[in-house]
């Protein structure tokens, strides 16, 4: 198996927003996420809540001055940068520029030149008549370029969002916002993002400010492809930009677009479709040949004109993908040849490697060997090799090379990234140096791969309700990442290679006898083996929810794969609590033939539930919802109520939409009240029996004929006794009252509540209401001493058992013997049953509802 270990992410677990399920909420709170209004505004996403522009240093400036240029008719140029967040930085004030009528041009360096300003094109731009440059995603360190721009008489608003490591430049203004002084304290945004800042602004400034967010679909563009944490003002900018993708009003985009995804005009785009299909596209141009195509395909209205550089902007990203691939393979197959994988870093340097991908394949290699990696393309005839360097959580790559930093010709990056140019004759050097740094600086365990779980899942979470609960969550990306589930004890079927190149494994993974298909591992051939010799797995995961052939598929992309640890004990409770703890109603999608009526039932049947309409079988719900709601009825007698909710009427059949919901109703067709109550016992707790104190309130009811009032505990089972009152009363056709300001969840669904006393039913059951008098058809519930002192009194007494030990849930899982109410009838009835016969229990303390 991988070099990987996985990190359950903790929280407390004080889940009480009734709206989402608890794990929904456990998903939320490891994003920090714990206060329904955090919560609200996190999924809403609402334009109004993005910050306000004007809270920039310097913005206020920049937007007087740019007016003021537009009112003289002098020409602006936007200088930006040649990966995606430049080129949509660069588009988008073209644009926005461009719509309020300021003359305009725009500037991108080759790669060649190099990132950010330098005094060439700066020159250049001043003898094309441009009086103010306004440079996007670059300029915050070009100190020296800037003074440059200030000789030439050149005016400068830099708008940048990278580090500020030294003085601010001394431009007309500088807008970043890592700023120490700006009063907007979102720190994290793209430099399209800043850019955009800047354009609201001005068309604030303009009173047109709701003509600004149709430019959000590049702005998000820009913003998921600079991998900037997609939270506050990035997560509104990307969730609202990504909605307008399918109606985009640039006419480059939707060429782009219409040959990349066949649904283009209907698509949900989310991150991944802009990550890892639109962005590189646009980065293909910048890193083989010209980011200005990229730009020209945002901003033209030639039909003619997008058609052609569309296609061979995708050309050439095929392109950049074939020679990533032949590299990322020779450099394999040297860390194969060499054992490199033994070093603490893996540095492969040779000849013609495409300087424009070897970012890339060192990130494919820590994927693939989690070792910090750094990919070399060796220039010969110049004597030098260029270097891109990619780093592992905790390991700060631009520390490593500050201190050796005479090797270099130059060097830069941050933490995670960095590049460099270094004479030939220093990389052996380099190489023994960075091995021997890492090897005094990182412990063995930092080459463990973390695998950042949020929380483990039984096989029946993998549902239409769950993955669209959790879609609420999206867009996903940096700062946000699509959760990773884990689920153990897995056996697999039909595992296969896949792909063109055969990298890719695709397995069939089963639990519980219930199957989901095709569960796809990238970039994994080299596990075949170990996942072929070990027939029970744990397996990490991310789930997505697609659609084929007008269904849905229930999607698992595995993260990674372990060997089950069939040492460890377990008793079931984990997946007992998980069915149990099931949020009602739930949403679900059938399929089928013939047109519905709303006369929906539920039919089990050897694991499965069927749809039956009028008595005729029409439709079959997915293996993972049959499993739980089969579950739920045979282990709590659970039954269910279906409603539909929409029917999509598609080619192949009818999509029906339905929620399912508990049916509390009961069906008594006995008349001898011991027959009646046996029922109603049977529907509530099973088997098994009623406890002492239960008996004793129910014989003093309706034996006894007496006005009880019974002094209790918690976790006694007064919600027992007062549903069997109420479903008593009902099938007699009579009607009970529950009263009280704090009346258990529980018993709600059984009948009437009032905070007050009605007149017109014929019992009333009371919930630590101490009255002076209380009707005589009554049973009232008490945990302090009554007052009224006329009635019948039932004081509960119970004694624990010394051979049950009271513990927290959490405690259980590992343990033998247990006890909880969360496990099925039958399985309580045998620790009823076996209760004196263990040397230890451990239970919760909701144990003494069966003493």
């Amino acid at each position: 198996m991988r070099n990987t270990r996985w990190i359950y992410k903790e929280n407390k677990k004080n889940y009480n927003i009734k709206k989402y399920s608890k794990d929904m909420l456990s998903i939320l709170e490891n994003r920090g996420l714990t206060k329904e209004n955090e919560i609200e505004k996190f999924i809403e996403c609402s334009i109004s809540d993005l910050r306000n522009p004007f809270d920039l240093k310097d913005m206020e400036k920049a937007v007087d001055f740019i007016l003021e240029k537009k009112q003289k008719k002098e020409t602006i140029c936007i200088y930006g940068d040649y990966d995606v967040d430049g080129i949509t930085s660069t588009s988008l004030l073209y644009l926005g520029f461009k719509e309020i009528g300021i003359d305009v041009e725009y500037y991108i360096p080759l790669r060649d030149e190099g990132y950010g300003l330098n005094k060439h094109a700066i020159k250049e731009i001043k003898e094309t008549g441009a009086s103010l440059i306004i440079t996007v995603d670059c300029g915050i360190s070009s100190l020296e370029e800037v003074e440059y721009a200030n000789e030439l008489r050149m005016d400068m608003i830099i708008t940048d969002h990278h580090e500020i490591n030294n003085e601010l430049p001394n431009a007309y203004c500088v807008i970043n916002c890592k700023r120490e002084d700006n009063k907007y304290d979102f720190k994290s945004l793209a430099g399209v993002g800043t850019a955009f800042m800047l354009l609201l602004a001005l068309y604030r400034k303009l009173h047109i400010e709701d003509s600004v967010y149709k430019y959000l679909d590049i702005v998000a563009i820009g913003t998921v492809a600079d991998i900037v944490p997609l939270v506050e003002d990035n997560r509104i900018i990307v969730k609202r930009g990504l909605e307008q993708l399918s109606k985009t009003k640039w006419n480059g985009v939707k060429f782009l677009l219409r040959k990349l995804f066949p649904d283009f005009s209907e698509r949900e785009y989310d991150t991944y479709d802009v990550g890892f299909i639109i962005a590189p596209v646009f980065n293909a141009a910048g890193r083989l040949e010209d980011a200005k195509m990229g730009v020209e395909l945002f901003t033209s209205e030639n039909n003619k004109v997008c058609d052609e550089l569309s296609y061979t902007l995708i050309e050439k990203n095929l392109e950049r993908k074939n020679i990533q691939s032949d590299i990322y393979d020779l450099t394999v197959d040297e860390i194969e040849r060499k054992k490199l994988y033994e070093k603490n870093i893996i540095v492969v340097a040779k000849e013609n490697f495409h300087h424009g991908v070897i970012g890339i394949v060192a990130s494919k290699i820590i994927d693939r060997y989690y070792k910090p990696a750094v990919i070399m393309e060796i220039k010969k005839d110049e004597g030098i090799a260029t270097a891109s360097c990619r780093s592992i959580d905790g390991f700060n790559m631009i520390e490593a090379l500050n201190s050796m930093r005479e090797l270099f010709v130059k060097y830069g990056g941050h933490a995670g990234a960095a590049g460099f140019s270094i004479p030939i004759e220093n990389i052996e050097v380099f190489t023994e140096r960075m091995d021997k740094y890492i090897e005094e600086k990182l412990e063995k365990s930092y080459f463990l791969k973390p695998i950042k779980i949020d929380k483990e899942v039984q096989l029946q979470k993998i549902s239409y309700d769950f993955l669209d609960e959790i879609s609420k969550l999206r867009p996903f990306g940096f700062g946000n990442s699509i959760p990773v589930f884990s689920m153990k004890n897995c056996t697999h079927s039909n595992l296969r290679k896949i792909g063109k190149d055969q990298s890719h494994l695709m397995m069939n993974i089963i639990k519980n006898g219930v199957e989901i298909k095709n569960c796809a591992w990238f970039g994994a051939e080299d596990m075949f083996q170990d996942i072929d010799e070990n027939p029970l797995l744990d397996i990490a995961f991310k789930l997505k929810l697609e659609r084929f052939r007008n269904k849905y598929q229930y999607k698992i992309y595995i993260e990674d794969i372990k060997k089950s640890d069939n040492l460890k004990v377990k008793n079931g409770l984990e997946e007992d609590i998980e069915i149990y703890d099931t949020k009602f109603p739930i949403e679900t999608v059938f399929y089928t033939k013939r047109k519905t009526s709303e006369n929906l039932k539920l039919i089990y049947s050897e694991g499965l539930v069927f749809i039956t309409d009028r008595k005729v079988t029409i439709g079959e719900l997915d293996a993972p919802i049959s499993y739980l709601l089969t579950s739920l009825h045979e282990n709590y007698n659970y039954n269910f109520k279906v409603e539909i909710s929409k029917t999509i009427v598609t080619e192949e059949n009818y999509n029906i939409h339905i929620k399912i919901d508990r049916d509390y109703s009961f069906e008594c067709f006995k008349i001898k009240s011991n027959e009646i109550f046996n029922e109603i016992k049977n529907f509530l707790i099973g088997k098994m029996p009623y406890n002492l104190f239960q008996k004793r309130v129910l014989a003093e009811i309706f034996k006894n004929k007496k006005a009880v009032t019974a002094i209790y505990e918690e976790n006694r089972g007064v919600g027992v006794i007062s549903k069997t009152i109420a479903l008593y009363y009902k099938v007699i056709g009579k009607k009970v009252l529950f009263v009280g300001k704090n009346i258990p969840d529980e018993i709600k669904n059984f009948g009437e509540i009032s905070e007050k006393i009605k007149d017109n039913y014929d019992f009333y059951i009371f919930y630590n209401e101490n009255l002076k008098n209380y009707p005589e058809n009554s049973l009232v519930f008490l945990n302090e001493e009554p007052v009224d002192i006329k009635r019948e009194i039932v004081r509960d007494s119970y004694e624990i058992p010394s051979n049950v030990i009271i513990t927290e849930e959490e405690n259980l899982f590992d343990k033998k013997y247990i006890w909880s109410k969360k496990l099925p009838f039958a399985k309580k009835y045998e620790i009823i049953k076996n209760l004196n016969q263990y040397e230890k229990i451990y239970a919760t303390d909701e144990i003494k509802e069966i003493l």
